[in-house]
């Protein structure tokens, strides 16, 4: 798991003093070393600070309650509103950061910039976010929270020395940072170094070996490199030390689809779903069941996913992702025609729902789930020329690639498009897209029919070429 928070901290003892004296009615700054954060209880205060330990941990249904405690005993704790906010539904968390931004007066000058970059998340430009977290990383350069945020951007538009250079620069700073060393790995995965992204985790998990997340993280990369066992292993440390870590139940069920064992798949999926915070989290764990429910033509487990879709409360994306649902039911069913629609229809809200980051230049259109949906579509009513464009985009993506999710839509891309292209005759291009995906990981079953096909596709342009008689399939 990859959002960083900040380490723990110690109320000042000239703070409390000043609260004694005051009797509660002035705001109270607490802060240590270089930060700080203004409430008018030290009872708050205690509780923030223990949802940012949990938080830091990762163990974010502790951190979910502790950070409400804090709101509930100082109802103008702002950062306690934009923490809580983090690991809130949608329409709670704009609530939320809209009651810190009223309060954005009296906050502190580093207050009011969190604010501002919690802010313009929702409504304002790339470009501004950045600004502002350039802003506060200046300033605050060991403030981990911006200088991950900053991090994440820079990898999303492309500069990932950029981001190198800011990890480099907060283990200057402190070597022992433990929280580097995770998103180093992940760094390092993204970019397809395996070995030192595993270097960089092993580091971390010596660091916190009491915790879930060092094995989870480790565990992760090793489940999409190919590295099962091992993945295993790691990820079942992580359920031993916290049973209800529910992101090592969901890359339990990366492992399995990896290995092809797609009912343990779908079953580790709908159960981490079951375990997730927010609705958000819950549709995308349901949506990794659903794909593997496709692959496997499994329509039991293709309802069963589609109909917790269903149930999920009206939020943002909602609509989409039951469209999605809808769309895999059908495809599991073979009612092309019905996908076909339903995908048609939703396109134009896609757009319009990333029109402004399109507008301004922050991003390129494109949605690899719409394409990767709709190509499978093409490719089982024999319009072979419109999937091949569509698998293109995806084995193609228009925008820099910062997460594993967006790496595997480029490797299955580019796995279906060779046994397309292959079909055709391209043999040669297919193979090169192939030898790609080694990099990535060399056992992925989801994509392993492409490259049996076109293994067998060689073999029979060979045979031909030799004059003795094909195999039979």
């Amino acid at each position: 798991m990859r959002r960083m928070s900040i380490s723990r901290r110690a109320v000042s003892l000239l703070a409390v003093v000043l609260l004694l004296v005051a009797g509660g009615l002035a705001a109270l700054y607490l802060t240590s070393s270089h930060r700080e954060v203004t409430t008018s209880s030290a009872a708050a205060y205690d509780a923030y600070r223990e949802g940012v330990e949990n938080d830091r941990r990762f163990y974010k249904k502790e951190a979910q309650v502790a950070f409400a405690r804090a709101l509930s005993l100082d109802p103008n704790f702002a950062m306690a509103m934009l923490r809580l906010a983090g690991l809130s539904n949608h329409d709670q968390a704009l609530a939320l950061i809209e009651r810190a931004r009223r309060l954005r007066g009296r906050l502190t000058e580093r207050e009011r910039l969190l604010v501002d970059l919690a802010t313009t998340a929702e409504k304002g430009s790339r470009e501004e976010r950045l600004q502002i977290a350039r802003a506060i990383h200046q300033k605050w350069p060991n403030d981990i929270d911006a200088a991950m945020f900053l991090c994440g951007n820079e990898m999303a538009q492309g500069h990932a020395e950029k981001a190198l250079q800011i990890y480099s620069e907060l283990l200057a700073q402190d070597p022992n940072n433990a929280a580097v060393y995770n998103q180093l790995g992940y760094y390092y995965a993204w970019r397809g170094d395996y070995d030192k992204a595993i270097e960089n985790l092993k580091k971390y998990q010596f660091m916190a070996s009491d915790q879930a997340n060092p094995y989870d993280s480790l565990g992760e990369v090793q489940a999409y490199s190919g590295r099962y066992e091992e993945a295993i292993v790691n990820l079942n440390r992580a359920l031993a030390l916290k049973p209800d870590f529910f992101e090592s139940t969901f890359h339990l069920g990366v492992v399995y689809e990896g290995q092809g064992n797609y009912a343990k798949a779908i079953d580790s999926y709908e159960r981490a779903s079951r375990e997730a915070l927010t609705d958000g989290r819950r549709m995308e764990l349901l949506g990794a069941a659903l794909r593997a429910a496709i692959v496997a033509r499994d329509r039991a487990g293709a309802r069963d996913a589609a109909g917790r879709v269903a149930d999920l409360p009206k939020g943002k994306n909602t609509e989409i992702w039951r469209t999605y649902a809808d769309v895999a039911v059908d495809l599991v069913e073979d009612r092309t025609g019905d996908a076909e629609r339903r995908l048609t229809e939703l396109k134009p809200k896609l757009v319009a729902m990333y029109e402004k980051e399109t507008k301004e230049g922050q991003r390129r259109s494109h949605f690899p789930g719409w394409n990767a949906l709709m190509a499978l579509v093409k490719t089982r009513q024999g319009k072979t020329e419109e999937a091949i464009a569509l698998y293109e985009l995806n084995a193609n993506p228009p925008n820099p690639l910062d997460n594993f999710e967006g790496r595997r839509w480029v490797y299955e891309g580019r796995a279906h498009l060779a046994e397309l292209l292959a079909r055709k005759g391209d043999l040669d291009r297919a193979e090169k897209l192939l030898a790609e995906n080694q990099k990535w990981n060399p056992s992925w079953a989801p994509t392993r029919s492409a490259e049996l096909a076109v293994a067998q596709l060689r073999r029979e342009r060979v045979l031909s070429a030799s004059g003795a008689p094909a195999a039979p399939r």
